[in-house]
């Protein structure tokens, strides 16, 4: 038996709130495309696995464990627009200055890692590049700096998370199988998360 895995970052219900918006506005006037991500859904993906046998779950759980008590909770905010022309896909990115962006990327070095020493998969080579998957399957290019700016959303995430892809009565659905918390909080009330992951 085997399921469709992959790590990421779970995003607060205000965010997709605000997505959902968002897609709204850019659906009617900017944006063509047959296949929107539905908000609900969205999330950062960490590292995609594919499909995995239920006898390396064990190893992927050591995994997810050993590559968060890494690093503390990570402060992310959002940014700009863009897509990946080659692969039609229009995207949210996150701000770097405004998010603990060197310790993002060492999370997704961590993760591969990780997974590398337990695990025998076919990962993807590509390098971790944070963002929100808005849209796939572009009809035309997109030009993301005559878009109206997306809404700025913050907030600290507290865990990384092993994410399931499947169908459930025909729709697409991501639930969370396991959740790997980020290093322990520090002292200063400021640290606290602006909205729960």
């Amino acid at each position: 038996m085997s399921a469709r895995l992959f790590f990421g970052l779970e995003l607060p219900v205000e965010w997709k709130r605000s997505l959902r918006t968002q897609v709204d506005l850019l659906r009617e006037s900017y944006v063509r495309t047959a296949a929107w991500s539905n908000p609900d859904l969205v999330h950062i993906t960490v590292l995609f696995l594919g499909m995995v046998d239920e006898s390396d779950r064990a190893s992927l759980t050591e995994a997810g464990h050993a590559a968060a008590s890494q690093l503390k909770p990570l402060r992310i905010t959002t940014g700009n627009y863009g897509e990946f022309s080659g692969n039609r896909i229009f995207w949210l990115g996150l701000d770097r200055q405004a998010s603990d962006w060197d310790e993002l990327m060492r999370l997704g070095e961590l993760v591969r890692q990780a997974v590398t020493e337990r695990v025998r998969l076919d990962l993807d080579e590509k390098r971790f590049r944070p963002h929100i998957t808005l849209a796939r399957k572009l009809a035309k290019w997109v030009d993301v700096k005559r878009l109206p700016p997306p809404t700025r959303l913050s907030t600290v995430v507290t865990e990384l998370c092993l994410f399931e892809s499947l169908r459930e009565d025909g729709r697409l659905v991501y639930p969370v199988r396991e959740r790997f918390p980020l290093g322990q909080w520090g002292e200063e009330p400021s640290e606290a998360p602006v909205a729960g992951v």
